[in-house]
């Protein structure tokens, strides 16, 4: 499959890493020119420039490509490659990077279904590895994270829809907040002093799922 990766930073770079031992065909476009060189050095095809430029990604393949992922960090220059791929290049399906909450409601607000914020998992591990820390059980922390995640990636799709309703949104997340918590707090109560002889398979499935998209991050 050939898939096209804007920016090869921090984030870019790691994912390109991964998707490359899959096999798949990856075409790398980066507006950093040390960048650049030394993926060349390295044998990694890649583009220099501009990505919101339709030659440019018509000269990268995005014609034949079925996925692009824009891994930048630069919020406004992805919502305007995201404008230029809807008009020039339909087929393809966005992967988008976003910096925070408020990046992301505008990338969901443009129809990017897949939206990542940057942070999101790095907090949630360390939230897991912070509780285990305390004395909660492995199955407990993975379950409440999990269950954050679930719920935050709900609510920030429903936030999104009413943002610009500033009273509106502030009691609404008010709520939802209040919400989440007592979704942990009785988390915490139902599984108690449950060992850890809860990560069977069986268990496993019922609890999350053989097909749990997750597409914000």
């Amino acid at each position: 499959m050939k898939i096209v990766i804007m920016g090869c930073g921090r984030v870019g770079a790691q994912l390109a890493g991964l998707l490359d031992t899959d096999g798949h065909e990856i075409t790398i476009l980066d507006i950093d020119a040390d960048n650049v060189d030394m993926l060349r050095r390295l044998g990694i095809k890649v583009f220099y420039g501009d990505a919101s430029r339709y030659d440019l990604l018509y000269a990268a393949g995005a014609e034949k490509a079925k996925l692009i992922v824009l891994a930048i960090d630069d919020t406004d220059k992805t919502i305007e490659i995201v404008h230029t791929i809807r008009k020039h290049f339909p087929q393809l399906t966005i992967f988008a990077r976003a910096n925070g909450r408020a990046d992301a409601y505008e990338l969901l607000e443009l129809g990017v279904k897949h939206v990542y914020r940057e942070t999101f998992d790095t907090s949630l591990r360390a939230g897991i590895d912070v509780l285990h820390n305390l004395g909660h059980r492995s199955y407990q922390a993975h379950r409440s994270s999990h269950l954050f995640r679930k719920k935050d990636e709900a609510d920030l799709r429903d936030l999104a829809a009413m943002r610009h309703d500033r009273k509106t949104y502030i009691s609404t997340a008010r709520q939802r907040i209040k919400d989440l918590e007592q979704i942990l707090l009785a988390e915490i109560d139902r599984t108690g002093d449950h060992q850890d002889e809860g990560w069977d398979t069986a268990s496993l499935i019922d609890e999350f799922g053989k097909n749990d998209p997750e597409n914000i991050k």
